[in-house]
């Protein structure tokens, strides 16, 4: 992923498609994921963490997209981080989903943090809180 401007490029393979050759709905929020996981690794955290609990988990909650044209086999995405709500407990993600420059997509995906043993939320802890801030003050807020 690249530190400067939160993007990634990613070119959709058959596997990502349903039978007419266009991206399958829910693979989008797999690459959401992946692109996610990116993200946490250009701050020193991980998934590895959250689940061996040396971070606060902070699952999905919410999940949008919008679909603004056919993204199909071959097609070359430009994937960018565009802006980030941070609450309490939880924060709201925008990723925009870019061919030859234009939104193809969209996806808004709010995570929270929970205690995996009560399965409540928790203010989000504080060093991944600063990293979220830095992010924000690069992306932007989303409201």
């Amino acid at each position: 992923m690249n530190l400067a401007d939160f993007s990634e490029h990613f070119v959709v393979r058959l596997p990502h498609t349903d039978a007419a050759g266009v991206l399958f709905y829910a693979r989008l929020f797999e690459i959401e994921q992946e692109l996610f996981e990116r993200w946490l690794e250009l701050g020193g955290f991980s998934v590895r963490a959250m689940l061996d609990g040396e971070l606060a988990p902070t699952p999905i909650v919410h999940c949008g997209a919008d679909y603004r044209r056919p993204v199909r086999v071959g097609d070359r995405l430009t994937v960018r981080l565009v802006g980030l709500d941070i609450g309490r407990s939880g924060y709201l993600m925008q990723w925009n989903f870019l061919i030859d420059g234009e939104v193809a997509m969209t996806a808004r995906v709010k995570r929270v943090a929970i205690d995996p043993e009560l399965g409540e939320s928790i203010d989000l802890p504080e060093v991944f809180r600063t990293f979220l801030e830095e992010t924000q003050s690069r992306t932007g807020r989303l409201s």
